[in-house]
């Protein structure tokens, strides 16, 4: 093996089995184009393409109660006409068949703000008292898909949001949808979406499987 093959080989491996030791990859074999660098998956369907990872495992890793995750989503239109395809059009179904719904980001922001009230106003990111954030500092030092620090301003988690479902043509548009669910605790997941391409079609659905792994 070529010591370039070694490189790329020994950094998927600590990708998956990294600092975290949870770690979430496309299924193998998926219908659609697997990305192994951002373990992403993309489908097309009718001129749409449809782009979806995992963004954080923990959006807040310290305080809550209920665990929120969260899903990067790139949703180009190829089409001559607009799309319908909002973040209320997801669900989350677990290998138990457990569903979840998308939480809207204004909720998601809510329950952060709630729990953050000794946070510095934004734009002065940070914590008051040194101790909170190094302990924050501790508990996601080895979580390597956390992508959000906890010293996040609330009201970025709104402007990060999927914007309006709607696609214009040849347009495209890109943001998080939220989650209360603990993708850490399953042996796997699928996040499926439904687009409505144009009106009194049936919808179009994507489904973007994934794998949970424990070291």
């Amino acid at each position: 093996m070529s010591k370039q093959g070694f490189s790329c080989l020994f950094f998927l491996t600590f990708l998956v089995f990294g600092c975290a030791g949870v770690s979430v990859v496309p299924r193998p074999n998926t219908a659609g184009q697997i990305n192994a660098q951002e373990m992403s998956i993309r489908q097309t369907y009718d001129q749409v393409r449809v782009t979806a990872r995992v963004m954080d495992l923990e959006v807040r890793p310290y305080q809550m109660r209920q665990n929120i995750c969260s899903f990067q989503l790139e949703i180009r239109n190829e089409r001559e006409q607009p799309i319908f395809f909002p973040a209320e059009r997801f669900l989350l179904t677990d290998e138990q068949g457990n569903q979840y719904r998308p939480v809207s980001p204004e909720q998601i922001a809510k329950m952060v703000t709630e729990l953050d009230p000794y946070l510095i106003p934004y734009p002065y990111l940070g914590y008051y008292y040194a101790g909170d954030a190094e302990q924050a500092k501790r508990e996601n030092q080895f979580n390597s898909q956390v992508t959000y620090f906890p010293t996040r301003d609330a009201r970025a988690i709104a402007v990060e949001a999927l914007p309006d479902g709607k696609v214009e043509a040849d347009k495209q548009i890109s943001g998080l949808i939220y989650f209360l669910a603990d993708l850490r605790t399953m042996k796997g997941f699928n996040l499926q979406g439904s687009a409505v391409l144009a009106q009194g079609t049936k919808s179009t659905v994507f489904s973007f499987p994934f794998d949970v792994i424990k070291k």
